[in-house]
């Protein structure tokens, strides 16, 4: 993880901003599935 030491404060903010939008976006593609055949 040499590399992320290496980044500015902002870089890591954005960084972490790409992961947490992945993450949420994951975790959307597997509920929304899960979610409809409840409702259906």
């Amino acid at each position: 993880m040499k590399w992320y030491n290496d980044m500015t404060e902002q870089e890591k903010r954005s960084f972490q901003k790409v992961i947490v939008v992945c993450v949420v976006g994951a975790i959307l593609i597997l509920i929304v599935p899960m979610g409809f055949h409840d409702i259906f």
